[in-house]
């Protein structure tokens, strides 16, 4: 009964808010037919051009004929509002005046209901308390009219009235009933039972317009995810306008196709992944996609009444599993830092039918005939009888003319970033995701293993040592690797610039096993120095490390192995020197044969150095540094000179001690006799003890004040061999390298 009142009173009062509402939104349509008598445009403009950054964001370009008084109205989430009005570019390119750029209000619901005067929840209590009743308390003096099923009065609502009957029994128990009481403009007070209320008619225009307002506030805390941009220009006459913005976007996405020829050859297909998430669909537009990382960040200007901080993303970094390598330092080292033994290996599933992981790469050529299987000759016998005198591998056919996939893409670099602008118009639906060829071309490499410890200790990764000779900038992404007919495994490759080469590995190689051994040893001092009372004696100690490589194939194998570069440690000069060093990696070339093994020593060594305070050397420790030949004569007469001079103040730090105890044993003594003294009594022999007491007592005094004398001369001749033990170690020089 209650629901059925409330929603007989929204009905009664949705003219009104649907009438205000009309009247804002008809405001500027009201106008149309005029504009279109004078030649006023349609309110849409054609998207043209989309242009997707590797960063998160794309631009849009949106480009039409307008005529005379154009309007243009732009849709957006209200999370893109921001993008667009940072990025917003309107252009008429006629004769036209572009006018004012408007949005309706970004202010947050909460705070426009704040301003208005009434409030009501969404739902009635568990109590029963609001509905109607918190809706009538909220309208105290207004003037409504109050409608039941036999009776009309008019009036100012006064109060809503709480009545409770009293109970007649337990099966009559009390109820409570609501009532409002008007006030009529004769003076006379009238109550309803809410109950019995059918509707309620709001008289007061300020107060229908606060009911207005109320409802369009939580409407558009409802719909606050949709938000329009009108544009507006001026002019006479048809001319093109052009309105570009542009807002986040997922990004552009590349995978690639690799295929092996025979010789182990690249050749290189590249597909861009790019999606439509807007409510448009994209047809015919000009895509061009972005590779780069232009400074992007999201700045709330939308608001009205606040400021924030820009809110720039920290980037995240995906951990993945694919191993991507590091491009190498300058110009690789050549054959120097390879050990011999072979050329190229062979990794990768096979061609035709495949013998597995360790089988030959042959691309076209059929597989070697299987051995013996009478449980499977009918299925080869099948096999056989149905397939073509000649086949055609999947390499063949991808690499060939008559593939059916067309590049027509133009590459070219746009300040530090680099595009790929596609020749033709795309269609992407809205809701859609889209597959476009920008690479397809021969790229340069060869077949290689790659070795990491740390990746994986007994054996290396299958992969290619890959350099991009295309013109093209080849953004990081997936890479599938086609070895003839069958499918290799897969790889990620991070951004490949032209000219630059990469390591991509793709499968285990099965066919080659690695194993280290680590030794470590401490070569002798090779250099002494004293700086600032410091005996340095410096040395390295050593860590050498032999790979063990193993081809446990028929095929030759190139392996590369790589060894951290580690901060403070330096390659010996017994180690070959790497073929190439990145920035984390010395990367050493190993040529294995067929069925071979080969040995690669890694060693490396670390400075270190053992100190010793001069102040602090013994007649032991000197003794040492010239078994070891770490000094000259000349300095050993120096240190003998400072051993000589540490005595000197040890000695007398011996007597200041000594001193300082028989003051003490005295202190002590005397403060002995004076107690005595306290506690002898006046009397004749208490008298004569006194006076030894006072003359023994003077004897000592006459003590302190000779050994006070001389510990005196002893602290003055301390502080004058100190100072020239200081002078002594300061005087000390040495520099020398030992033999």
């Amino acid at each position: 009964m209650k629901l059925s009142r409330i929603l007989l009173i929204l009905v009664t009062l949705c003219p009104y808010a649907l009438a205000q509402r009309q009247i804002r939104t008809n405001r500027a349509p009201a106008a149309s037919p005029a504009l279109q008598q004078q030649g006023g445009s349609s309110n849409q403009l054609p998207l043209r051009r989309v242009v997707l950054y590797s960063n998160g964001v794309a631009y849009f370009e949106r480009r039409g004929a307008v005529n005379g008084h154009a309007e243009v109205d732009l849709q957006f989430k209200q999370s893109q509002v921001d993008d667009v009005l940072k990025s917003l570019v309107v252009l008429d390119l006629g004769n036209g005046s572009i006018g004012a750029v408007s949005y309706n209000s970004s202010a947050p619901p909460s705070a426009r209901l704040a301003e208005i005067p009434f409030s009501i929840d969404a739902e009635t209590g568990t109590d029963g308390v609001g509905g109607l009743e918190a809706i009538l308390k909220q309208l105290q003096g207004t003037r409504v009219s109050v409608t039941t099923a036999t009776r009309t009065a008019t009036g100012s609502v006064l109060t809503v009235e709480e009545r409770t009957s009293k109970a007649e029994n337990k099966d009559h128990p009390a109820v409570t009933t609501r009532a409002v009481v008007i006030a009529s403009e004769g003076g006379e007070l009238i109550d309803f039972d809410l109950s019995e209320v059918r509707s309620i008619r709001l008289l007061d225009e300020d107060t229908r317009h606060d009911i207005s307002q109320f409802t369009d506030a939580t409407a558009s805390a409802r719909r606050r995810d949709a938000k329009t941009i009108a544009v507006t220009s001026d002019g006479t006459g048809q001319r093109d306008m052009l309105v570009s913005y542009t807002v986040a976007s997922p990004i552009w996405k590349t995978t690639y196709r690799v295929v092996l020829d025979q010789s182990g050859k690249p050749f290189f297909q590249g597909w861009a992944i790019v999606d439509n998430v807007s409510d448009e669909d994209w047809t015919n537009v000009s895509l061009t996609l972005v590779s780069g990382n232009p400074v992007s960040f999201i700045q709330p200007i939308q608001q009205p009444l606040y400021r924030y901080r820009p809110v720039v993303p920290v980037p995240g970094d995906l951990s993945l599993e694919p191993q991507v390598y590091e491009a190498a330092e300058g110009v690789p080292g050549g054959v120097a830092g390879g050990v011999p033994g072979g050329v190229a290996g062979r990794i990768g599933a096979g061609s035709g039918a495949g013998i597995g992981q360790n089988g030959p790469v042959v691309a076209g050529a059929p597989p070697p005939p299987p051995s013996p299987q009478p449980h499977r000759k009918f299925a080869l016998e099948e096999a056989e009888a149905e397939a073509p005198a000649a086949k055609t591998a999947i390499s063949d056919l991808v690499t060939g003319e008559e593939s059916g996939v067309k590049t027509a893409v133009t590459g070219g670099e746009v300040g530090d970033l680099f595009e790929y602008r596609i020749d033709k118009p795309i269609t992407v639906p809205r809701g859609h995701s889209a597959l476009i060829p920008i690479v397809q071309t021969t790229l340069e490499g060869e077949r290689v293993s790659i070795y990491n410890e740390s990746a994986r200790a007994d054996r290396p990764m299958g992969g290619l040592r890959l350099k991009n000779t295309s013109a093209l900038t080849l953004e990081g992404g997936s890479l599938t690797v086609i070895d003839g007919d069958s499918y290799a495994g897969e790889a990620l490759i991070e951004r490949l610039k032209p000219g630059e080469e990469r390591f991509i590995s793709y499968s285990l190689d099965l066919g080659t096993l690695v194993k280290s051994d680590l030794k470590e040893d401490r070569e002798p001092v090779f250099y002494v120095k004293v700086v600032k009372g410091v005996f340095e004696a410096h040395y390295y100690r050593v860590q050498k490390k032999v790979y063990t490589l193993t081809n446990q194939t028929d095929k030759p194998r190139t392996v590369f192995v790589e060894c951290p570069v580690r901060k403070g440690w330096a390659l010996t000069s017994e180690t070959a020197r790497p073929y190439e060093t990145t920035a984390s990696f010395y990367r050493f070339k190993v040529e294995l044969g067929a069925h071979a093994a080969a040995e690669l020593p890694v060693s490396e060594k670390q400075g270190l150095m053992d100190t010793y305070e001069v102040s602090n050397l013994t007649r032991s420790t000197i003794e040492l540094f010239v078994s070891r030949h770490y000094i000259d004569d000349a300095t050993r007469a120096s240190l003998d000179r400072i051993l000589e001079i540490k005595n000197q103040i040890e000695g007398v730090a011996s007597q200041v001690q000594q001193i300082d105890s028989e003051l003490e044993e005295i202190a002590a003594d005397q403060g002995r006799l004076r107690e005595n003294i306290k506690a002898l009594k006046d009397t004749a022999a208490a008298h004569e003890l006194i006076a030894r007491y006072v003359a023994k007592a003077g004897e000592q005094e006459t003590r302190i004040e000779k050994l006070r004398a001389d510990k005196k001369a002893l602290v003055d001749q301390r502080n004058r061999l100190d100072a020239q033990l200081a002078q002594a170690i300061k005087s000390l020089e040495l520099d020398r390298k030992v033999n």
